[in-house]
């Protein structure tokens, strides 16, 4: 008798690791609608906020008001050409950013409602000024995630 009760406790230590397994990685896939947008949105801050030239902070609101700050991490000053959040361009001509300098932008990226989430193509084309050298950073296809502020 001891034998059964052994066996069936050992099975059902099993079955509660298997349930337990299997939704860790329902909330990480995003199944749980509002937890797993939390962890794909700190991935993409986190991701941005270490790029070379980085998005190190950002607002979206439902009144059109958006902040987008963009940081150089490179070890030269840029140039920024075109900085485009949802297809919008927020660089209206160049701006130069120094070693570990910000540039704030504002204006109107896209409707979106207040407390639902949001996920925008970000690119950015900046001149290296130490070699005059172009490039195109669109992250790889991680979008810039969040919530809708008011």
């Amino acid at each position: 008798m001891l034998k059964k009760a052994q066996a069936a406790t050992e099975y059902l230590i099993v079955l509660a690791v298997v349930v337990v397994i299997a939704l860790i990685v329902v909330v990480i896939l995003g199944g749980v609608p509002g937890i797993g947008n939390q962890v794909s949105g700190r991935a993409s801050a986190a991701f941005w906020d270490s790029a070379d030239v980085a998005v190190t902070d950002y607002a979206i609101s439902a009144s059109g008001t958006d902040t987008v700050m963009i940081k150089n991490n490179l070890r030269s000053p840029i140039t920024l050409n075109v900085v485009s959040v949802n297809s919008v361009d927020l660089e209206t001509g160049t701006s130069t950013i120094g070693v570990g300098g910000t540039k704030t932008y504002t204006g109107d990226v896209g409707a979106c409602t207040a407390g639902q989430t949001f996920s925008y193509a970000v690119m950015i084309n900046y001149t290296d000024t130490s070699t005059d050298a172009t490039y195109s950073f669109d992250g790889a296809g991680m979008k810039l995630e969040g919530k809708c502020a008011n």
